[in-house]
């Protein structure tokens, strides 16, 4: 499965709470590893691929306390050729328990680039015919996009999506943002836990800058009612010029989610979508249907029921 959100938009949290619960349920051994230090590789698979194998290992080890795949990992499985060698790893993992299928989350995938992502997805896919005996049952590759957005640049050429490496996925689910009603839920805790009331008007602010992006909604929650030491006082109710506050802070501290915006833009197909947008400009009809998808993947946009700027915050940005 590929599971895929705009950053910061509580994937890692998702992952980390199906490993605790499928390990409590005891039918399946979850593990959680981020694979992001493999980037440094680069498309160099000699390093690559040792390096998510030594996360993965150590994963295993820490979240299930199977210090035995870490030792075999350390004296055997690094023997192993580097084009079987995830392989080889997963195959001994699932097989140490005959009774509990092993599941493997695999975040920051799509950090990888070029022949060391490759290697990975073929290894991957190398063991499907013998899950879930001598394999994982279940690989969920968690990262930013979706598995046909990856760019694969070697050092010859730019490989676009396809082939076999990427015919791996048995359905790809996205990470939606919060509801309106869900949003409104999170900050009435707040009420709920101090006794501290927020405006009513508020809330139609609050929606029409976030449209429930998770990071937003928490980060003006934040700036809000810690940040503003004056509404420690929690007998002052917060009102509309509190919020209207805390919410050009919060643009104008450049926080790293905010300044990874523009980052984006860097992107020749992203900066155009993004720049018609801004300019009133129709895009509908001009730019192909996947750079419209991947730009909504990054969380820049959204397609329906029409296409824009994800939000308030976002566009202002």
């Amino acid at each position: 499965f590929v599971l895929h959100a705009p950053r910061q938009t509580g994937k890692t949290s998702v992952l980390l709470a199906l490993m605790a619960r499928l390990n409590r349920q005891g039918r399946y051994r979850a593990a959680y590893a981020n694979i992001e230090g493999a980037q440094a590789a680069r498309g160099d698979v000699s390093r690559g691929i040792p390096a998510a194998c030594h996360v993965i290992a150590r994963s295993i080890k820490d979240d299930l306390g199977d210090a035995a795949i870490y030792r075999w990992y350390q004296e055997a499985g690094r023997q192993t050729e580097i084009e079987d060698r995830l392989t080889a790893l997963l195959s001994h993992w699932a097989q140490a328990d005959d009774a509990r299928p092993a599941v493997l989350l695999l975040d920051e995938v799509d950090a990888l680039v070029g022949d060391t992502l490759i290697s990975l997805l073929r290894q991957i896919r190398a063991g499907y015919a013998q899950r879930p005996q001598a394999f994982p049952q279940t690989i969920v590759l968690c990262g930013v996009r979706d598995v046909r957005d990856y760019r694969i640049h070697t050092a010859h050429q730019e490989i676009v999506t396809g082939g076999s490496a990427f015919n791996i996925k048995a359905e790809s689910l996205r990470l939606g943002n919060f509801s309106r009603e869900e949003t409104e839920a999170l900050w009435r805790q707040h009420t709920e836990a101090t006794g501290q009331a927020f405006e009513a008007a508020i809330w139609d602010e609050l929606w029409q800058d976030t449209w429930g992006q998770p990071w937003l909604v928490n980060a003006l929650g934040y700036e809000l009612t810690w940040k503003d030491k004056r509404l420690h006082q929690r007998e002052l109710t917060i009102t509309l010029e509190d919020y209207k506050a805390a919410r050009e802070r919060l643009i104008q501290s450049r926080a790293t989610h905010l300044d990874q915006l523009t980052d984006k833009l860097r992107e020749e197909r992203v900066r155009a979508v993004v720049a018609d947008l801004l300019a009133g400009e129709t895009v509908e009809g001009r730019y192909p249907i996947d750079d419209l998808q991947y730009v909504e993947d990054l969380g820049l946009i959204v397609t329906r029921p029409q296409i824009r700027i994800s939000n308030r915050i976002y566009r202002e940005v």
